[in-house]
């Protein structure tokens, strides 16, 4: 069993003239074998070791990312969404700063994030599009605005029993009532040089997105690939709701990225989180900046 180098820093990417930083909001700790769903245990625990309760012990990197025209941040980690009782079932570990507060740490205002986006709303993700204020929640960037899968938002703020466990809608409300919210339905320009591609897969209406500048790409994976252990085609969640789609998905995906060569950047990789996807005999794998 190899040793886990856990990255605590922040990593940088320049696409062309767009600049990526990831941040970190926290760790959380799932179990093993649903994440890698039908891999066995004896191959996935070679690549994250199992903890006494069968859970793999991964972060939560949002992209600050600056263009020539924008600051965007990708993502907004788990934030104040999940009650702190949830926080054991989780091995959730963010006693940290917020997330406007991991952008000021970068010299970046928070009032010039002029727009924020998600591949999709799981409450690990979009828990921090908001911030817990007098208990109640108000958008964490009050003037950006906030891009999401019109789909992925109607079923994150009205989830069936099927969705409820993995949705918080109170901390995502404020962006509608707050006029804030943007919806958009498939492959959609979030700004120039940044883009969704509609993947399905994880959720019903999960995106990657994709940064081009200069003649060079970048990709944000989000949970069609949560880590660059699961680049293999097949190592897919069964945390997905359609795991035939993320296959599919994939398969379109990873020669584009081969072919680009792009820099592609892994939410939950616990160790250094940018890389690049390459092909050796017919199987992709990743390959970790340092």
């Amino acid at each position: 069993m190899r040793e886990v180098r856990y990255f605590n820093g922040n990593a940088t990417a320049r696409i062309g003239r767009i600049e990526v930083t990831t941040l970190l909001d926290g760790w959380l700790s799932l179990d093993g074998g649903a994440m890698y769903g039908v891999v066995p245990k004896t191959l996935w625990e070679q690549q994250l070791p199992a903890d006494a309760r069968n859970r793999v012990r991964m972060a939560m990197r949002p992209l600050l990312v600056r263009t020539p025209g924008h600051t965007l941040v990708i993502e907004s980690g788990i934030g104040q969404a999940i009650a702190p009782e949830l926080h054991d079932r989780y091995g959730i570990d963010r006693a940290g700063p917020t997330l406007d507060e991991l952008v000021r740490a970068l010299g970046v205002d928070p009032a010039s994030v002029d727009t924020v986006a998600c591949t999709h709303l799981h409450w690990d993700h979009a828990g921090g599009l908001c911030r817990l204020e007098n208990g109640a929640y108000r958008p964490t960037f009050p003037d950006a605005t906030y891009v999401a899968q019109k789909g992925e938002w109607e079923i994150a703020t009205r989830p069936t029993n099927l969705h409820k466990a993995s949705y918080a809608p109170d901390s995502l409300l404020p962006l509608a009532e707050r006029g804030r919210l943007r919806l958009v339905e498939g492959d959609a320009e979030i700004v120039p040089g940044v883009r969704f591609e509609f993947t399905n897969g994880h959720t019903e209406n999960h995106a990657v997105i994709w940064l081009e500048d200069q003649g060079q790409s970048g990709c944000f994976l989000g949970d069609l690939v949560p880590t660059a252990s699961h680049v293999p085609l097949a190592w897919i969640s069964a945390y997905d709701i359609n795991a035939g789609g993320s296959w599919r998905a994939r398969e379109a995906l990873y020669p584009k990225l081969v072919q680009r060569n792009a820099r592609v950047f892994f939410y939950h990789e616990p160790e250094y989180p940018v890389g690049r996807v390459t092909k050796d005999h017919n199987r992709y794998r990743a390959i970790l900046d340092t």
